[in-house]
């Protein structure tokens, strides 16, 4: 970002320093000065850049440290950094964390393309964001993110949609070291009507952490068993349909069934899954609503669940209160997080009734679980 910032840095003349000066200190020393100066929390740039001019050996190393990480909005700097990295190749190979965040009302398509060209141009990126972005040249920019091997977190948000859930399917097997996935409206929706599957042979062994908050309507041909199947040692769940839950969410839970360790399911449908939550094992904490697992069917989470958050409705709480109250009921529970659930019509949650509040509160309190409401 320095030659973005302060692009007279170029012809600037590289100062010498004094023996024994601070030009001459050891690079562990100076990183571990630069980390005083600069954490990443506090924008680096504003504090490093001016460093960059005392001698090539200061220039040398934080230059490293400007462009391993690089947070973009707005089209004023994407337009140089893609200019500056097409020119200079060893700049782009030091990138290995990119956001680029976007308000997507206001996009001119052009930046699309730019962050397209960005991301093409760093060929070892781990952590790749991108909030926002228009369909301009989306199979580029599609093309430009599969060919990124080298990527351990990726995270699609706020966009107007990216790929199909079959092209998805395709790329997964390209990111070898994938760790942590996270879309949001981030699908298309398919023209083929013929269901998805995962080619055998293929699949992600290191994705641990999957978030989707998408509408996964019938038109996108989602499958959660296609995609447990590439992705079977998943830790970490989290999916929020902002429409119908797909049922075959039951198999992909089967799949991770020795692997899961935080399930969140939200949403209304009327799918159940107290048959499904026996067989999860290493469950320690469950994030869900009271239309999927219903408060008398808490019996069912397993034992080894020490945190649940559990949206209801104001009059269940007292049959939770009652099943908690029995006794072999989550042994294990260190924490209830007790949320309202909004009811058809409305716009916020229904108040919990006195009565009812005193009740989790008595049970809790009694069992020592630590209460949020």
């Amino acid at each position: 970002m320095a030659d973005l910032l302060t692009p007279t840095l170029e012809r600037t003349t590289m100062s010498t320093s004094k023996p024994g000066g601070m030009g001459t200190l050891d690079a562990a020393i100076l990183e571990r000065i630069f980390n005083v100066l600069a954490p990443k929390k506090l924008a680096p740039h504003k504090r490093l850049v001016p460093l960059l001019r005392v001698n090539r050996h200061w220039r040398a190393l934080v230059q490293q440290r400007l462009y391993t990480a690089i947070s973009l909005k707005g089209q004023w700097v994407s337009r140089p950094l893609r200019k500056t990295l097409d020119k200079n190749p060893a700049l782009a190979a030091l990138v290995t964390e990119l956001v680029m965040d976007t308000e997507l009302s206001s996009q001119d398509p052009k930046e699309t393309v730019d962050h397209m060209r960005i991301v093409a141009a760093c060929p070892n990126i781990q952590h790749l964001t991108i909030l926002g972005y228009a369909s301009a040249e989306v199979e580029k920019y599609q093309a430009a993110i599969a060919s990124r091997a080298s990527l351990v977190t990726l995270n699609l948000s706020e966009g107007s949609g990216m790929f199909t859930f079959a092209q998805l399917l395709e790329m997964l097997p390209g990111w070898p070291k994938l760790e942590k996935l996270i879309l949001k409206d981030t699908l298309l929706p398919s023209d083929s009507g013929a269901p998805v599957s995962a080619t055998p042979g293929t699949h992600c062994p290191l994705l641990k952490m999957v978030k989707i908050i998408d509408t996964l309507d019938e038109t996108k041909h989602f499958s959660f068993s296609a995609f447990a199947a590439l992705a079977p040692s998943v830790s970490v769940f989290w999916v929020q349909p902002q429409r119908t839950m797909p049922a075959d969410v039951i198999d992909a839970l089967r799949i991770w069934a020795s692997t899961l360790e935080a399930l969140c399911l939200l949403s209304d449908s009327e799918l159940h899954i107290e048959t499904i939550l026996p067989q999860l094992a290493a469950l320690k904490h469950l994030d869900t609503w009271s239309q999927m697992l219903s408060p008398l069917s808490v019996k069912y989470v397993p034992p080894s669940v020490e945190v649940l958050t559990y949206r209801i409705f104001p009059a269940q709480l007292l049959d939770l209160s009652e099943t908690l109250a029995l006794p072999g009921v989550l042994p294990g529970l260190r924490a209830l997080e007790v949320k309202g659930a909004i009811p058809p019509g409305r716009l916020t949650p229904m108040s919990f009734t006195p009565t009812a509040t005193q009740s989790i509160r008595t049970v809790c309190k009694r069992r020592r679980i630590r209460l949020t409401m």
